[in-house]
């Protein structure tokens, strides 16, 4: 996908372009660089389909077309709002100029700080628990970027996903379960963050004895931030490589790369939740 810059508040134009309505999907588009059984996309549009056959339609400057399965009389009875705020944002990102990390962040003095691993790695509970040490949320699971010359994170206010032991760890209230998902649940952080912000470190998470952070430098951050990126495929498919390489190399000289290590341990969350405070708040 391109990676452009984005002139425009990115807030204003995510909102505006996740816009739903009910209609009928079509069964293709035209000129798409990448389609599989799931997902065809284009340059302006893709279409996504769920494992419970919700579709969706997206054409840049037109927002979402939502076509239910046949029988089924509510969104709520299906897996849209799971795709919605994972899949279906990450792409709308992606043909809109803006990046999308698999990432949860929170704010600190001023400036995000993101946290990435894949599913499972923590990333949504260690968000989550420093909001309630008085971090602002800034997002979960997905993190949106614009580069208009800096590398700024856009707060999205959409829900958290945290299973069971997750919201027990956290002291969080779950709001509603995840229909598709048996034990997750949506919740709404403590605190959330407000304006954009300057996203000024990204922490690779990975399971550990203790707390411990590890700083990461030089060729190993264009190694590691592909990882980071969602649905990094993306890129690959579209083949825009000289664009992608630029985002990678200011990206990597603007944002410092941490690895965070710590254990998964319920009996010392609290404490090691304090620990990675203190570490973040570092300047």
């Amino acid at each position: 996908m391109s990676v452009q810059e984005v002139s425009h508040d990115p807030a204003v134009l995510m909102k505006r372009e996740m816009r739903v309505r009910l209609g009928i999907v079509p069964d293709k588009i035209a000129d798409a660089f990448f389609d599989d059984q799931a997902l065809a996309i284009s340059k302006t549009e893709f279409i996504f389909v769920t494992l419970e056959d919700v579709r969706f339609h997206y054409r840049v400057g037109q927002g979402l077309t939502v076509q239910l399965p046949e029988g089924t009389d509510s969104l709520t009875e299906t897996d849209f709002e799971l795709f919605l705020w994972g899949t279906v944002f990450g792409a709308i990102a992606w043909l809109n100029g803006l990046v999308p990390l698999h990432a949860s962040a929170v704010e600190v003095n001023g400036r995000a700080v993101a946290f990435t691993a894949d599913s499972g790695g923590g990333k949504s509970t260690l968000a989550a628990g420093l909001a309630r040490l008085g971090l602002p949320h800034v997002c979960d699971d997905t993190l949106v970027l614009a580069t208009a010359g800096s590398i700024m994170a856009m707060p999205d206010g959409k829900p958290l996903k945290l299973w069971d032991d997750a919201l027990l760890l956290t002291g969080m209230e779950a709001e509603r379960p995840i229909q598709s998902m048996p034990g997750k649940h949506y919740a709404n952080a403590a605190l959330k963050a407000g304006g954009t912000l300057p996203l000024t470190d990204l922490y690779f998470l990975e399971r550990g004895e203790s707390v411990e952070v590890e700083q990461i430098t030089g060729a190993r951050k264009l190694a590691m931030l592909p990882e980071a990126l969602y649905r990094n495929f993306v890129h690959a498919a579209r083949g825009d490589r000289s664009a992608h390489e630029q985002f990678l190399l200011g990206f990597c000289s603007q944002v410092r790369f941490w690895k965070l290590r710590r254990p998964f341990d319920s009996r010392t969350f609290s404490a090691d939740l304090l620990k990675v405070k203190d570490i973040i708040a570092t300047p």
